[in-house]
């Protein structure tokens, strides 16, 4: 298990659930915990008191998960440069109880600090990793002093991840005028652009599935791993007795099995690109009860598509749309699929409605995975630490 300690700074403190590195983090912690990668989170949160007591309590309802640990600091906004929390305070954690591995902060200048700290404080070396965001960066275009901070402050770091080539272009640059050729290079190494964008994505490309779909039903799990497809046959078989207006897609439906009367075989999905446009012309997909594997991932794909879902009625898929139509028992899936079946209108404000949750709530799965190698490089280039409380 990585262990990481998570130090941001809030920019939006008075709306922290509008902050761009808080909806990114959160987004990033739930992707990676539906890919099954086992990490557990430290996030320090600022403690405020009286008047402004409202925004702890609102950073804390948004990282109520099982794989974080909430550790509560109070606020300072005069140490240092404005990071939002009394980096004091930070000795009032008892570091030998926890075994950090890595350390995420959002500004780059406080990993001076942080590492600082550690090195005199605890027992703990952790690498850095930042993710640098021009809108949230918070000195002036003209003010030298803190441009050197600034860069500097890359050279502290292992990683920094920035949203666009320009943004990386713009720091070399300024790196160019101050430093040698390998501290330039040095600085150039640890830059890294991210393959989609991975801040919160545009409303308009959050709302765009396809209103006029084919009247196709998807089964997008493996039914040979898959103990609840004869099931889900069972319940397409009564539904197909009363009525013909529908097919059924199992993209993973093995060729040399014999389909049956009411399965669509001739939809391409050899590429990654085929499988996707697939989803986007279907018109409702079903989730089954998990049985063997985690068939979280396959629904997320074609959530992300535009695509609606019936889930079945149990924990393992309630981080992925709350608000979807739910089915314990076969009658329960037919009723809810005839439903949909004869309402279209109903079917796009569902395909909106879990399109809008899953683009703010989850990453693109290309950007989690670059993530989440780096992540285990350097977790196996650290030293560890073995003690009973580790």
């Amino acid at each position: 298990m990585i262990r990481i300690l998570v130090y941001p700074h809030i920019k939006k403190l008075k709306n922290p659930e509008e902050d761009n590195f808080f909806c990114f983090l959160r987004k990033l912690i739930l992707s990676l915990k539906l890919a099954d990668f086992d990490v557990f989170w430290y996030l320090v949160i600022p403690k405020f008191t009286k008047d402004k007591v409202f925004i702890t309590k609102k950073i804390k309802k948004m990282f109520r998960l099982k794989n974080i640990k909430q550790i509560s600091l109070m606020a300072n906004k005069n140490y240092h440069i404005d990071t939002g929390l009394n980096f004091s305070e930070m000795k009032k954690i008892s570091w030998r109880d926890y075994s950090i591995d890595i350390v995420i902060t959002n500004l780059p200048e406080q990993n001076v600090y942080l590492r600082k700290y550690f090195y005199q404080f605890t027992n703990i070396s952790p690498v850095f990793i930042s993710f640098y965001n021009r809108n949230d960066f918070l000195a002036s275009p003209d003010d030298s002093d803190a441009e050197i901070i600034s860069l500097t402050s890359l050279l502290m770091i292992d990683r920094c991840y920035v949203n666009s080539l320009y943004e990386k272009d713009a720091l070399i640059e300024k790196s160019v005028k101050r430093f040698n050729v390998n501290t330039v290079r040095k600085i150039n190494e640890k830059l890294k652009i991210f393959s989609y964008p991975s801040l919160p994505i545009e409303p308009e490309y959050s709302t765009k599935f396809d209103s006029s779909p084919l009247r196709i039903i998807v089964f997008n799990h493996k039914p040979e791993n898959e103990r609840s497809f004869p099931l889900f046959c069972a319940s397409i078989e009564e539904l197909w007795m009363k009525r013909k207006d529908f097919r059924v897609w199992v993209p993973n439906y093995q060729k040399r099995r014999v389909p049956f009367e009411w399965m669509i075989t001739d939809i391409p999905n050899d590429t990654v690109q085929d499988y996707h446009y697939g989803l986007k012309r279907c018109y409702i997909g079903v989730a089954p009860r998990q049985t063997q594997a985690n068939w979280a991932i396959t629904t997320l794909d074609g959530l992300l598509c535009g695509l609606p879902y019936i889930l079945y009625d149990s924990d393992y898929y309630k981080n992925l749309n709350p608000d979807a139509d739910r089915y314990k028992n076969r009658r329960q899936l037919n009723k809810h699929l005839e439903f949909y079946l004869d309402n279209i209108d109903y079917r796009n404000n569902k395909a909106k409605e879990a399109l809008s949750y899953a683009h703010d709530n989850f990453l693109f799965s290309s950007v989690v995975g670059e993530i989440s190698r780096d992540l285990v490089m350097f977790y196996d280039n650290q030293r560890k630490i073995i003690s009973s409380k580790a």
